[in-house]
């Protein structure tokens, strides 16, 4: 539990920076890359004008800000402390463990979120059960993170072999790109003399539960 209160406060100063020009670049930084998400993760295609979107570990700009929809919710615990610089409306603070959404959404998002939650096969369950009947469920998640990355806040390591263990018997892949497949990428951390750590990025649709 410590090592995970550790990793929140870590996540809170890596965006609460107290320079606000340093603090307005990195703001600038991770908003230009969430355009290239939604194409990564195909939601550019998705048609969501009249969806119920659930954005999880959604930080202070959340990449559902880009989206049409008809309705979204953000959870994050740090929610208060984002306030603290940015309104975040549609927010609500909560981890994504405690969750108690039932088929409510058309579409339950996460992007770079997944591996900082406390209790990752909790978390995705939750995510799962989020997600209504022919449903849609977008991951976007640097794989092995506190390897390729090391950093406080990033204590998991996670790939997308590991969210198709929990998930393909219930989900159809409909896109999918991954590191070892499509040398998929994201951000900007050196790796193999290269910029950008490995990555995933899934857009699974839910076929059980009709």
């Amino acid at each position: 539990m410590s090592d995970y209160l550790d990793a929140l406060e870590a996540e809170i100063a890596s965006w609460l920076i107290e320079d606000p020009v340093k603090r307005a670049e990195k703001f600038k930084r991770e908003r230009i890359r969430h355009y290239g998400l939604i194409r990564d993760l195909l939601l550019d295609k998705l048609g969501t004008d009249s969806m119920r979107v659930l954005e999880v570990g959604g930080g202070p700009q959340p990449v559902s800000d880009l989206i049409r929809c008809r309705y979204r919710a953000v959870v994050d615990p740090l929610t208060p402390d984002y306030q603290r610089v940015i309104p975040c409306p549609h927010h609500v603070d909560m981890k994504a463990e405690d969750m108690d959404y039932l088929e409510e959404f058309d579409l339950v998002l996460s992007t770079n979120s997944l591996d900082h939650v406390e209790d990752p096969d909790e978390a995705l369950c939750r995510m799962d059960a989020a997600v209504k009947p022919g449903g849609y469920l977008a991951i976007c998640c640097p794989q092995h993170n506190a390897f390729t990355n090391p950093h406080p806040s990033h204590l998991l390591n996670l790939d997308a072999d590991w969210v198709h263990e929990r998930l393909d018997e219930d989900y159809e892949t409909v896109w999918e790109l991954n590191f070892p497949q499509h040398g998929y990428r994201y951000g900007w951390v050196l790796h193999e003399g290269r910029r950008g750590q490995p990555a995933f990025a899934l857009l699974l649709r839910k076929c059980s539960g009709y």
